[in-house]
């Protein structure tokens, strides 16, 4: 009987043991296989450059000619007209308001004058 224990406490102490054991080794295997992809990765990434670059380029060529065809359409260049005679109508109109207000306080001024 005594020989039955002991093998059955040393199979729980084996299990524990590799319960201990396990998270070390997953961590171990995680960090190998990590190092492994960012060598990949670094190894992809420098062989695709030229892509990347090439596609950037693409890119903005076609941001350019997309920006200089809204600058050549009519429809812009009809709204930027309106809006700088917008902008002069309201410059006069706040000259108008400006000379009215200055001609209103000189009145009243005057008013007062006579009064007193």
């Amino acid at each position: 009987m005594p020989a039955t224990k002991t093998t059955k406490s040393k199979a729980s102490k084996s299990a524990f043991d590799y319960s201990v054991y396990v998270p070390l080794g997953a961590g171990q295997l995680l960090i190998e296989k990590s190092r492994q992809f960012s060598g990949k990765a670094l190894k992809v990434a420098k062989g695709r450059s030229k892509d990347i670059t090439k596609g950037y380029e693409s890119l903005a060529k076609r941001g350019e000619k997309l920006a200089s065809s809204i600058q050549r359409s009519v429809y812009t260049k009809r709204a930027i007209d309106q809006t700088d005679k917008a902008r002069q109508q309201v410059k006069s109109t706040v000259r108008s308001i400006r000379r009215a207000a200055g001609a209103t306080a000189e009145a009243t001024q005057a008013a007062a004058r006579k009064v007193v």
